[in-house]
């Protein structure tokens, strides 16, 4: 099941909000909104990022830091809070911050 804050929006929806425009339950709606790629900006607050990475496949998952709109010391402590997150499978970590760029862009992962 889709996160707890995924179930509450695709359940105030109307069914005939799905990307398509052809209908369909919230389920439905559900599914298609797990294929967008969300980035952590501003998304590491202990409230935030559990419910982003309850909701969003992990591969669709990609750092985010909104520099330079964002004041770097704030930007600093978003990024330790990604960093100390207990992330539980291995990698996790580096495929939110370099991995999952990579596999969607792979020039990204090529080296000089």
């Amino acid at each position: 099941m889709p996160g707890r804050t995924g179930a509450v929006l695709a359940a105030r929806l109307p069914t005939d909000a799905t990307a398509d425009g052809a209908g369909g339950t919230p389920e439905d709606f559900l599914t298609d909104l797990r294929r967008f790629y969300f980035d952590t900006a501003i998304s590491t607050g202990p409230a935030t990022l559990p419910s982003l990475l309850a909701f969003a496949a992990p591969e669709r998952i990609l750092y985010g830091s909104d520099f330079p709109m964002l004041p770097e010391d704030w930007g600093t402590g978003f990024d330790t809070a990604l960093d100390e997150y207990p992330h539980g499978e291995p990698g996790r970590l580096h495929a939110v911050d370099r991995g999952n760029a990579e596999l969607l862009i792979p020039r990204l992962g090529r080296h000089p």
